[in-house]
């Protein structure tokens, strides 16, 4: 979703797992091409996220910032933001 011109938001989905990574990853860098300068990545729907889906966020903060691109989160509750604070992952700047 397009939030202006330079500023997007990537809604997770439900699960962020082994099985879907390669998607959520696919889904993320989309973004990285063309004009964008900052994506936020949106956890409101996710209810689980096993360590494949917390490698797949860290590989897209990792790219994102070689790239110029900053990157932030919200939305995240319960296990989901467990595993994401866990790995300092959710304290993004």
């Amino acid at each position: 979703m397009k939030e202006n011109s330079n500023y997007f938001v990537v809604t997770i989905g439900p699960v962020c797992l082994a099985v879907n990574a390669d998607c959520v990853r696919d889904k993320i860098y989309s973004f990285f091409k063309g004009e964008s300068t900052a994506i936020c990545l949106d956890f409101n729907d996710t209810l689980y996220m096993d360590a494949a889906g917390v490698g797949v966020i860290a590989a897209v903060v990792f790219e994102g910032r070689r790239k110029g691109v900053n990157i932030s989160m919200r939305g995240a509750t319960g296990s989901v933001l467990d595993m994401l604070m866990s790995t300092g992952l959710y304290r993004l700047p």
